[in-house]
């Protein structure tokens, strides 16, 4: 029993260790940005606050957030977002990320680094599984991906349906997930605009000629128009 007991407060211990690690970084804020420890400890989030395991981050109106994580990839999160960091690891060997997306929109830039690569968000019951991939989403009632480099499978309601080219998109909701469509550049432009993210975070000046030179890996009912 007593054996049992110690067990126990150890793994209580090494959840609070893990919990505290810190796993990233706010590069930049503009407006509100306010993080929610695990501890339920309310920080005001500025250049410099840490990102720790089990935090809750969460962009208020007219404001934005740009956060760079221990493996390099990073955020920027949108006005009205919530984004929480549910587990996070990153080592010689291993890239992993799990992070719930509430509501809001968000933009992610981040490259496979080693070979076990495990990185997914959750949103409202879906799951989205990133390999190598820049991505910008909003999330709400309706919620909508495209994606700019990579791939990216969403996984819901009994099905799967992957985005595997630049500047295909996807809508899905609580009826399900819709086929991938092609969106063109000025969209694209548009959608940022639109969720207040900078696209040119995202791409540079060759943005154009790396399209004409991409190469599509999408097989099937999996490819978009």
């Amino acid at each position: 029993m007593y054996r049992a007991f110690l067990l126990s407060l150890s793994l209580i211990f090494v959840a609070i260790a893990q919990a505290g690690a810190e796993i990233g970084k706010i590069t930049e804020s503009n407006g509100t940005v306010q993080i929610k420890t695990i501890q339920a400890e309310k920080i005001e989030g500025s250049p410099g606050t840490e990102i720790n395991v089990g935090d809750l981050v969460k962009v208020r109106k007219k404001s934005l957030a740009f956060i760079k994580m221990n493996d390099r990839s990073e955020f920027q999160i949108g006005a009205k977002t919530t984004l929480i960091f549910d587990d996070f690891l990153f080592d010689a060997k291993n890239q992993k990320m799990r992070a719930r997306i509430i509501d809001g929109a968000l933009a992610y830039d981040g490259m496979k680094l080693v070979p076990n690569d495990d990185r997914q968000f959750e949103n409202n019951g879906f799951t989205l599984t990133v390999r190598g991939t820049k991505f910008a989403g909003s999330f709400g009632h309706k919620s909508q991906l495209v994606l700019l480099e990579g791939s990216l499978v969403v996984e819901g309601k009994g099905k799967d349906k992957a985005l595997n080219v630049p500047m295909q998109s996807i809508i899905f909701d609580q009826s399900g997930i819709g086929d991938p469509f092609k969106m063109s550049i000025e969209e694209v432009q548009v959608f940022f605009a639109i969720n207040g993210l900078e696209i040119s975070r995202l791409i540079g000046p060759d943005f154009d000629n790396s399209l004409k030179n991409q190469k599509s890996y999408c097989v099937g009912s999996n490819c978009g128009g």
